[in-house]
C-alpha cells in the first residue's frame, strides 16, 4: 500500500527550518536559485542569525533583553505634514478605489518638484513632450512599501545569475543577503581607516576591474554572456558608520560616480538616513544631482529612519524611465500596486511647498540636536565625561545622566568610561543613530573561566552577564577581522539608554575584576572577615532604613562568635569571594537548600553581602551566579530571596537578574518590624 505524506509533512520536508519555533528574528532566508550563499555573505547571515535568534532565550517575554542592535529611530512624533496628508486622504472618502500601479500622478508630480528642488537633473533626457527643463518627468518616479522591497526589485531587474553587486563594508548586512537571495553575487569593498572610512575611487575602480577580469576568465561566455559587476551600493549616510558625503565632498562623489559610469556599473544611492545628517550645511548629496550622472543612478528615499514613520513602510525610487517601467511591471505582477496611503504620506513629507520646508526646518533642527545629545550620553559612558569638550554640552549630558543615576559613587565609576572599550579612531557618527564600539582589548580576557576570543564570544558574554545584545562586526562586514567590534544604537529613550550602558559597564567591571578574586566555599578562618563585612554592610546599607540604635549595637566580635559556632552546620552552604592580592574576604552569600513550602519555593538565598569598599564591581552578581550553580546541583528550581522594602538598590539588583516580586511579610529586627518583599527566581531559566 502506498503511504502518502500529508500536505504539511511535505511542506516540512521541503522547508525543514519551519519545524522550529523561533524567538526573535525570523529565518534570514536562502538564495531563490537554491545555490549556497558565497562564504562572505554566509558569514553575515550567520552573524545576524546569531544576534537575532541564537543568543536569546525563551524567557524574553517575562525578562526582556536589552537590544542595542535594533534599527528603530528615536521615539518621536511623525513628521506633521506627512500625517496631515494621510488624514486628508482618509477624509476625501476615496479609500474604496484601487490605486494605480505606478502611483497617483498627483503624488508623483509633488515628489518630482521635491527632487528638483534638491538638485536632481538629467542632462541626457528622452524626447517626450512632458520632459521638463530639468530633463525629468513623473515617469522617473514610483513608490513602494519600504526601500528594502525596492532594493530587492532593483537587484532582480539589473542582474542576471553570476552578476556582482558591490557593497561597502561596513554596511547594512541584510542588503547583502537580499542581493544574493535575488540571484546576484555580492562582493564587499572595505571602507578603510586610511581613507577616513569613505570609498576610495581608485580602489573602487581597481576592484571593479579585477572582478570583471576574473569573471571574464572563468566564464568565457559559456552561458551566452559573461557576468560582470552591475551595481555599486552607495549608502549615504553610511549605516553603520554615520559617515556623510555632502556638498563638501562633491569632488569625491563625482569621482565615485564617474568610475561607475565609465565601467557600466549602476550606482544604487541609498539616501534613507539623509535628513538626519547632523551638519545641516552638509546634508548627504544625491549623486543624481551631479550633471551627467542621473541615468546611471538609482536613488532610494524613505520615511522610516528620519521621519519617525518606520511602522508605515514607505519609500520611493528615482531612476531612468526604463528602470521605472520595469519596476512598475514587477509591482503589478507581484503585488498589484502600492498602497495609496503610502504615497500620500510620501507626498506630505517630500514636497517643495514653503509650508513643508518650514516644518522641515523646525522638525529636523530639533531631531538632529536630540540625536547629538543622545550620542553625547553614549560618548560619556564610553570615553568618559571629559571626552565631551564642549562645556555646555558636557554639563547638559551630566545633568541628564544624574537624573537617572542617583548614587554618586556609582556615577563616578560610570563616567570614567567603559573598560576595554573605545570608539574606532576618526569614526564618531556624523549622522543617524548608530555607533561602532571597539572591544578588541577584551580579546583573551576571561568571563567565568571562558575566554573571549571571537565576536560571538563577545556577544555571549554581554548577553549572559546582563542580557545585552548588539550587532557584531561580522554582521555589518567590518573590514578588520582581527578586531572585536559592535554596532550599537543610541536612539533609545534616555532612561533606557543610560540603563543599558550602566549594565554594559557592570558586565565589563566583572571582566576587570574576574582575575582579581575567586569564589569558593567558606573556611573557618574566614568567619571574622565575614562578620566584619556583615556589620559594616548593614550599618552603611540600612542607615535611615533600620533603627539607628539597633545598627549601632551590631558588634563584629559577637557576630564572629556566632559564625564560628554555626560553622559546622553551614560550611557547605556559604560561598565567599576572596581577593587574590591579600587573601581577604570581600563578599559572601549563604544559601539554604531546604523546602520553603509555605512560599512555593524549594531553596533560598539567606544573605548576600559585599564589603562596602568593593561594591559596583560585579562581585555580587558573581556570587549570585555561583550560588545558583550550587542550587542547580541540588536539582532546585524556585529560589526565594527576602529583601527589605526600603532597600531600593537591592530590589533593582534582583529585578535585573530576573527576580519576580511575589510575596510580602513583616520582619522583626531588634524591637521593630519592617516590611519585606519575597522575590522568586526560576533558576532553571537563569542564564549562566
Amino acid at each position: 500500500m502506498l503511504i502518502k505524506s500529508t500536505a504539511i509533512q511535505r511542506l516540512l520536508r521541503e522547508n525543514p527550518m519551519l519545524k522550529e519555533r523561533r524567538f526573535g528574528l525570523p529565518y534570514v532566508g536562502a538564495r531563490l536559485d537554491k545555490e549556497e550563499f558565497n562564504p562572505t555573505v554566509q558569514k553575515i547571515a550567520d552573524a545576524i542569525d546569531f544576534y537575532g535568534y541564537q543568543v536569546r532565550d525563551n524567557n524574553i517575554v517575562n525578562h526582556p533583553d536589552i537590544n542595542l542592535g535594533d534599527g528603530n529611530p528615536m521615539k518621536s512624533l511623525p513628521f506633521p505634514p506627512a500625517i496631515e496628508e494621510m488624514k486628508k486622504s482618509l477624509d476625501e472618502g476615496n479609500m474604496y478605489q484601487y490605486p494605480y500601479t505606478e502611483g497617483d500622478d498627483k503624488i508623483r508630480k509633488e515628489l518630482l518638484k521635491y527632487i528638483e528642488q534638491e538638485g536632481f537633473i538629467n542632462t541626457e533626457p528622452y524626447e517626450y513632450d512632458d520632459i521638463d527643463d530639468k530633463g525629468l518627468s513623473i515617469h522617473n518616479i514610483t513608490f513602494l512599501p519600504s526601500t528594502s522591497i525596492t532594493f530587492n526589485i532593483i537587484v532582480n531587474i539589473i542582474s542576471k545569475p553570476g552578476d556582482v553587486i558591490l557593497v561597502p563594508g561596513p554596511s547594512y548586512g541584510l542588503f547583502t543577503i537580499r542581493a544574493e537571495r535575488a540571484g546576484a553575487e555580492v562582493e564587499i569593498i572595505p571602507l578603510e581607516k586610511e581613507d577616513n572610512y569613505l570609498i576610495n575611487p581608485d580602489k573602487l575602480a581597481n576592484t571593479i576591474d579585477e572582478i570583471n577580469n576574473s569573471l571574464q576568465r572563468v566564464y568565457n561566455r559559456r552561458h551566452g554572456y559573461v557576468p560582470r559587476v552591475v551595481a555599486f551600493l552607495n549608502a549615504n549616510p553610511n549605516n553603520p558608520t554615520g559617515k556623510v558625503m555632502g556638498e563638501k565632498q562633491t569632488e569625491l562623489l563625482t569621482k565615485i560616480s564617474q568610475v561607475c559610469l565609465e565601467r557600466g556599473v549602476f550606482v544604487i544611492d541609498d539616501m534613507v538616513y539623509r535628513d538626519i545628517t547632523y551638519d545641516e550645511n552638509n546634508i548627504a548629496k544625491p549623486i543624481a544631482t551631479i550633471p551627467g550622472m542621473f541615468r546611471n543612478t538609482i536613488t532610494l528615499f524613505g520615511l522610516s529612519k528620519s521621519y519617525g514613520m518606520a511602522s508605515l513602510r514607505a519609500g520611493f525610487l528615482i531612476a531612468d524611465e526604463i528602470i521605472i517601467r520595469e519596476v512598475i511591471n514587477r509591482i503589478f505582477q507581484e503585488m498589484d500596486s502600492s498602497p495609496d496611503i503610502v504615497g500620500r504620506a510620501l507626498m506630505g513629507a517630500f514636497n517643495s511647498s514653503p509650508k513643508r520646508n518650514e516644518a522641515y526646518q523646525l522638525y529636523f533642527q530639533d531631531l538632529r540636536k536630540k540625536y547629538q545629545q543622545k550620542f553625547n550620553i553614549l560618548k560619556a559612558f564610553t570615553s568618559g565625561i571629559n571626552s565631551i569638550t564642549n562645556e555646555k554640552e558636557k554639563i547638559k549630558t551630566l545633568k541628564t545622566i544624574e537624573k537617572y543615576i542617583k548614587n554618586k559613587e556609582k556615577l563616578n565609576i560610570l563616567l570614567k568610561g567603559l573598560p576595554y572599550t573605545k570608539f574606532p579612531e576618526n569614526l564618531e557618527p556624523e549622522s543617524g543613530f548608530f555607533a561602532i564600539l571597539d572591544f578588541t582589548e577584551l580579546k583573551g580576557k576571561n568571563y567565568k573561566g571562558k575566554p573571549i576570543k571571537t565576536e560571538k564570544d563577545l556577544l555571549e558574554f554581554f548577553y549572559h552577564s546582563n542580557r545585552i545584545r548588539f550587532l557584531i562586526g561580522q554582521s555589518i562586514s567590518w573590514p578588520y577581522q582581527e578586531e572585536l567590534v559592535g554596532r550599537v544604537t543610541f536612539a533609545h529613550e534616555d532612561k533606557e539608554l543610560i540603563n543599558a550602558l550602566t549594565l554594559m559597564n557592570e558586565s565589563l567591571q566583572e571582566i576587570v575584576n574576574e582575575n582579581s578574586y575567586e569564589i569558593r566555599l567558606n573556611r573557618l578562618e574566614d568567619q571574622e572577615q565575614m562578620a566584619k563585612i556583615k556589620v559594616n554592610s548593614w550599618q552603611k546599607t540600612y542607615k535611615n532604613i533600620i533603627d539607628e540604635q539597633y545598627l549601632n549595637s551590631l558588634n563584629i566580635e559577637e557576630q564572629t562568635t556566632k559564625y564560628i559556632a554555626s560553622f559546622d552546620d553551614y560550611k557547605n552552604c556559604v560561598l565567599v569571594a576572596i581577593n587574590k592580592e591579600n587573601n581577604q574576604v570581600i563578599g559572601y552569600s549563604c544559601f539554604d537548600s531546604n523546602e520553603k513550602e509555605e512560599y512555593n519555593a524549594d531553596c533560598e538565598i539567606v544573605s548576600l553581602y559585599i564589603d562596602p569598599n568593593f561594591t559596583n564591581k560585579g562581585i555580587g552578581t558573581s556570587l549570585f551566579r555561583e550560588t545558583i550553580k550550587y542550587l542547580k546541583g541540588y536539582n532546585k528550581r524556585n529560589m526565594l530571596i527576602w529583601c527589605l522594602k526600603e532597600n531600593k538598590n537591592a530590589l533593582e539588583f534582583y529585578k535585573k537578574l530576573g527576580g519576580i516580586k511575589t510575596l510580602e511579610k513583616l520582619a522583626k529586627i531588634g524591637n521593630k518590624v519592617y516590611p519585606e518583599y519575597g522575590i522568586i527566581f526560576d533558576i532553571n531559566k537563569f542564564n549562566q
